[in-house]
């Protein structure tokens, strides 16, 4: 059994505690220089924010650019040669290895 609470006998009521509204912010520093960097860049070129390309612009040009196969035009068939050798060279360390 609880005690009674005297104030509460008496009609005096406690008071509740005041509440509060806390709206938790998130900050993303990353977020924040990739906005920087954006505008920094859009003044080089002399583009508005509201020109910036939008992401499916921008993947179709990756693919455009991806496909025309720069990359490995720039190599000249060095990664292939490199590759080549190292299997062979591998072969043959295998070779020694298991008969010697």
């Amino acid at each position: 059994m609880e005690a009674p609470r005297i104030p509460s006998m008496l009609g005096f009521k406690a008071k509740k505690a005041n509440q509060f509204y806390f709206e938790p912010r998130y900050y993303n520093p990353r977020k924040e220089k990739m906005e920087k960097r954006f505008k920094r860049i859009g003044k080089e070129l002399g583009i508005e924010d509201n020109q910036r390309m939008h992401k499916e612009d921008f993947k179709s040009e990756m693919r455009e650019t991806w496909s025309s196969g720069y990359a490995r035009d720039a190599a000249g068939g060095q990664l292939n040669k490199k590759v080549l050798f190292y299997v062979v060279a591998l072969f043959a360390i295998a070779y020694f290895l298991i008969y010697f």
